[in-house]
């Protein structure tokens, strides 16, 4: 009677890894093949007969190992493909979690741009308007004369077109600061849970998988 093997994703995860093991140390033991003096009745001491049944002994455990590996591992990937869980606010498959802990590393990195963008704005905004009054201070004398010959009106008109052409501002069409603070936080709420999410689901999803 076939047996049937109820595994938690936890245990068959570990199941796996040890199947690997296994199954690199049993193919390095396989013998399908070898080369013998028509002379010689026996290998390594074993009769020729009973030494082929070893060899295809050798052969079996490889491939039934794979088989029961590879049986394991489409029976987890179903599973993942199909089990629901909540990571902060957004709700997933398995496999989306454990993919988007991969490819979360694009968005860390437009993250990282956009924070880097945004601080160099301000910054330049900021340092050239900061330095636009001195600048503007030598422009009217420059073109009105010392203070005591500017007139109040000249001075308006001349500030005014001065500031319109030289005065910096943002150009912001996403309201960027927003949009850093958003995806930071989605980011931040993702990474702190994920892993005990996967966790717990490993923990309490089963699959069924014949021995």
């Amino acid at each position: 009677m076939t047996e049937i093997k109820k595994l938690s994703i936890h245990r068959a995860l570990t199941e796996l890894k040890m199947l690997n093991h296994r199954i690199e140390a049993a193919t390095n033991e396989v013998s399908t093949v070898l080369a013998n003096r028509k002379s010689n009745s026996k290998i390594n001491g074993v009769e020729i007969q009973e030494y082929e049944k070893q060899m295809q002994s050798s052969y079996d455990k490889v491939v039934g190992l794979i088989d029961y590996r590879n049986r394991i591992k489409s029976l987890v990937v179903a599973s993942n493909a199909r089990t629901k869980v909540a990571v902060g606010k957004e709700e997933m498959t398995v496999a989306e979690a454990i993919e988007r802990k991969q490819s979360i590393q694009f968005e860390k990195k437009l993250l990282e741009v956009m924070q880097q963008q945004y601080r160099s704005a301000i910054n330049m905004v900021a340092k050239e308007n900061d330095a636009l009054p001195a600048k503007l201070e030598t422009y009217l004398i420059n073109i009105l004369g010392n203070k005591d010959k500017q007139s109040p009106e000249e001075v308006k008109l001349h500030t005014e077109t001065f500031m319109k052409r030289n005065e910096y501002e943002l150009i912001d069409p996403m309201n960027v600061k927003k949009k850093i603070e958003a995806l930071n936080s989605r980011i931040e709420e993702f990474e702190s849970e994920v892993d005990a999410v996967l966790s717990e689901s490993n923990a309490t999803t089963f699959i069924e998988v014949q021995a």
